[in-house]
């Protein structure tokens, strides 16, 4: 077991250990009972065009490229999405810049810049969602402000940094400086090393590109905005399927906080941060932890499984399997080496 894989399961446990603390089971039982099938026929088809209008925004950021697909698109990032959801490591997120790269001829690092962009466009969103909640509804809570600050400064600030790297690209100049040294001083193996990661990151930086053109940009943080208005009106229909009568800044906590919980390292699906986050978002308007639990784990599993549907059709579909990706990493680490 490799050192990541350690930590994933120490997180997993920790946080399954805090939320199983003292549970009351009956209570659980009957907060599952209580759920309501009325919303579902909404909330899928919402949920549906999330996934649709990420399409619109990846090509966007794609600079609205015409060999790209909003809805080819859209069905990538659906198979990545679900990838991400049961291995580790973020291996959606790699298997679609392999996949486009392959499927469209495209550079993959250049691919896999701009889903590093969408995640950054992602994270800033999310702040502002759980910024909006303290502002409507706690702005005496120390931690949670904390928090929020914390993330929009990290987000932000790499969105900022990664327009800063763009616009003054010295990628090029630094990387000759050090192959020159490199090579006054006979060391081959080095220069070639950085020849590499020369190449790699001005492909990587190409996927920034769009921080040029002010529209697009600019169309892409709109579609941000909406989607993730659409995932938080989501994540309200399912809180309100348990007639808890609670108010939409509800969901605003819940969402930005169980987006936040999949960075740290877990098992597959997530398994204890997001359920212990959703504790937290909840526990803000006095719901007990085990009426949380319930929520939280119906909550999950409707959407896994609206995702995993969809995202195991376009994975047939696509024929294009990790395997062929471990193949193309391989030829490539080969050709480097020649």
């Amino acid at each position: 077991m490799n050192k990541h894989k350690i930590l994933a399961l120490s997180v997993t446990v920790l946080f399954l250990v805090l939320i199983f603390y003292k549970i009351d089971w009956l209570k659980l039982l009957e907060t599952f009972k209580t759920f309501n099938f009325k919303y579902l026929w909404i909330i899928a088809p919402l949920y549906y065009l999330t996934l649709y209008l990420r399409g619109i925004r990846w090509k966007a950021l794609l600079m609205d490229d015409k060999k790209y697909s909003s809805y080819h698109l859209g069905a990538v990032f659906t198979v990545g999405s679900m990838l991400n959801i049961f291995l580790p490591a973020r291996a959606g997120d790699i298997y679609r810049a392999y996949y486009l790269g392959e499927n469209k001829n495209e550079s993959k690092m250049k691919i896999f810049g701009s889903i590093i962009l969408e995640r950054t466009e992602d994270g800033i969103s999310v702040f502002l969602i759980l910024l909006t909640a303290i502002l409507f509804y706690c702005k005496n809570n120390p931690v949670i402000t904390g928090l929020a600050y914390t993330i929009g400064f990290i987000f932000i600030g790499s969105m900022l940094a990664f327009y800063l790297i763009f616009k003054f690209n010295k990628i090029n100049e630094i990387c000759n400086y050090f192959i020159k040294i490199s090579d006054k001083l006979k060391l081959t193996s080095i220069s070639h090393l950085i020849e590499n990661l020369k190449k790699h990151a001005i492909s990587f930086m190409d996927g920034f590109g769009v921080l040029d053109n002010f529209w697009l940009t600019a169309k892409s943080a709109i579609l941000s905005i909406i989607l993730w208005g659409i995932e938080c009106y989501v994540a309200y229909l399912i809180i309100s399927s348990f007639n808890l009568n609670l108010p939409f800044s509800s969901a605003l906590f819940v969402l930005s906080l169980i987006s936040f919980s999949t960075m740290l390292p877990s098992t597959s699906v997530f398994l204890g941060p997001y359920q212990y986050a959703y504790i937290i978002a909840l526990s803000i308007y006095g719901i007990d932890k085990s009426t949380t639990l319930a929520i939280s784990t119906v909550h999950q599993t409707i959407l896994m499984l609206l995702l995993t549907f969809v995202g195991l059709y376009y994975l047939i579909k696509f024929n294009f399997s990790l395997k062929q990706i471990k193949e193309i990493k391989r030829k490539e680490k080969t050709s480097e080496q020649n």
